[in-house]
C-alpha cells in the first residue's frame, strides 16, 4: 500500500492553487485517496508489467486540473452541489488517475540527443530565463515605441521553445521552428542597426499589412494610407502583383544600402536576410522551408543531424540576440541590476561559447563517421 499525504499537507498543496473551504479540501483528499487505492491496485495486479513510482504531487495536480477546470464557469451555489456530488467524485478520481498513469508513467517518448539537465539546454536556458524575466518589466505592445523590445521578447521565447522541442526529442519541429526565429532575428538585427530610419518605415508598412489584410477601406486615414502605399510602389516600379512583397519587404528601401543595391530583391534571401549580413545561413533556413512541408525529408529525416544542426543554429541565434538584448539592456537599467547580469554573463556566456565549439565538433566528427560508414 503506497504511503499517502496527510489531510494537512494535502491542504497546503491544494491552497497553493485554490481555497474553497474545508467541504472542498474534503471533496479532493477523498478523491486524491481514491487515485491511489486505484494505482495500488494497478501495480498490485501487475497489469501494465512495471512498477509504478507514485508521485504524489503530480498526482494531486492532475486532481486539482480536473477540479479547476471543471468550476471555472459555476456560481457558489452549483460549486457546493458540485463538491457533494459522490458520482462526480468518482469521475474525476477515475479520470485523474488514468492520466496520471496514461502521461506520466507510459508517455510516448521520441529517442532524445539531449535534455533539460545536461548544460546544452540547461545554461542556455537559464540566460534566455534571466533575459524574459528583464524584458517583462519594459513596457510592451505599443509599437510605436517598443517595437524593439517586442520583437526581442518574441524571439528569445522561440528560442526557448525551440529548446523545449530539442529537448523532447522533436529536432525537425525545432529547426522548422528556427526558421522563424532566423527571420525575426534578421528583421531585429536591422532594426537595432539602424534604429528611427528603420523603425519609422518598418511601421509604416505594419499599417500597410493592417489596411490590406481587412480588405476595405472604412475610413480616410486607411484610404489615403493605401494610396500612399500605391504611389510608393509605383517609384520602384512595382505592379500590383508586388502588393504582400512590398508590405513585408518593402520598408528595406529606407536603408541607403538598398537604394543603393542593384540586385536587391523583395524577398527574404536577397533582401532582408542579405541586409542583415546573415546569408550565410541561407542553406540552412532553405532547409528548415523544407521541413515545415510533408517532403520525404522531414518524414525520413536523421534525427541526430537535425538535432545537431538546430542546436548549433539555436547557439548562433542566441549570441546575436544577446548583442541585441545588451545594447537595450544597458540604456534602461539601474547599476544593481546591471551587476546581476555582469555576473550571469561571467559564469554562463563563456560556458555557452565552449558548449557551441564542443557540439560543433561533435556535429564534424558525426557527419565524418556517416560519410565513412556510407562509402
Amino acid at each position: 500500500m503506497s504511503n499517502r499525504i496527510e489531510l494537512n499537507e494535502f491542504k497546503n498543496i491544494v491552497h497553493n492553487v485554490i481555497n474553497l473551504g474545508d467541504d472542498a479540501d474534503k471533496f479532493l483528499y477523498e478523491i486524491y485517496e481514491g487515485c491511489v487505492d486505484s494505482i495500488d491496485e494497478i501495480d498490485n495486479t501487475n497489469v501494465l508489467d512495471r512498477k509504478i513510482n507514485l508521485n504524489h504531487l503530480e498526482l494531486i495536480y492532475y486532481i486539482l486540473g480536473e477540479f479547476v477546470y471543471s468550476i471555472a464557469h459555476r456560481n457558489k451555489e452549483e460549486i457546493n452541489a458540485f463538491i457533494h456530488d459522490e458520482n462526480i467524485q468518482s469521475q474525476i478520481a477515475s479520470v485523474a488517475t488514468d492520466k496520471y498513469v496514461t502521461l506520466s508513467n507510459y508517455q510516448y517518448k521520441e529517442r532524445r540527443f539531449g535534455n533539460k539537465f545536461m548544460p546544452p539546454m540547461s545554461s542556455l536556458n537559464v540566460y534566455l530565463n534571466f533575459m524574459l524575466n528583464i524584458l517583462q518589466n519594459y513596457n510592451k505592445n505599443d509599437p510605436e515605441s517598443t517595437l524593439i523590445t517586442d520583437l526581442l521578447v518574441k524571439s528569445i521565447s522561440i528560442a526557448s521553445c525551440i529548446s523545449s522541442l530539442l529537448e523532447q526529442g522533436y529536432e525537425t519541429e525545432a529547426f522548422a521552428s528556427w526558421r522563424t526565429l532566423h527571420e525575426c532575428e534578421c528583421t531585429l538585427v536591422i532594426l537595432a542597426k539602424y534604429k528611427e530610419v528603420a523603425i519609422e518605415r518598418y511601421l509604416r508598412h505594419l499599417q500597410y499589412g493592417l489596411v490590406f489584410k481587412k480588405g476595405h477601406s472604412d475610413t480616410e486615414e486607411e484610404n489615403n494610407l493605401f494610396n500612399q502605399m500605391k504611389e510608393e510602389m509605383k517609384q520602384y516600379s512595382l505592379k500590383s502583383k508586388d502588393i504582400k512583397k512590398y508590405i513585408e519587404y518593402g520598408w528595406l528601401y529606407a536603408l541607403e544600402e538598398v537604394q543603393k543595391d542593384e540586385t536587391f530583391k523583395l524577398n527574404f534571401r536577397d533582401g532582408l536576410e542579405k541586409h542583415a549580413g546573415l546569408g550565410m545561413y541561407n542553406d540552412r533556413y532553405e532547409s528548415s522551408s523544407e521541413i515545415i512541408h510533408s517532403t520525404p525529408m522531414l518524414i525520413y529525416s536523421s534525427k541526430e543531424y537535425y538535432y545537431y544542426i538546430t542546436l548549433l543554429s539555436l547557439y548562433e541565434s542566441f549570441f546575436r540576440l544577446e548583442q541585441v538584448f545588451l545594447i537595450l539592456f544597458s540604456e534602461r537599467v539601474g547599476p544593481e541590476v546591471m551587476q546581476r547580469y555582469i555576473e550571469l554573463k561571467k559564469v554562463y556566456y563563456s560556458q555557452l561559447v565552449n558548449i557551441h565549439q564542443r557540439e560543433s565538433m561533435s556535429f564534424k566528427n558525426w557527419s565524418k563517421h556517416v560519410k565513412q560508414k556510407s562509402n
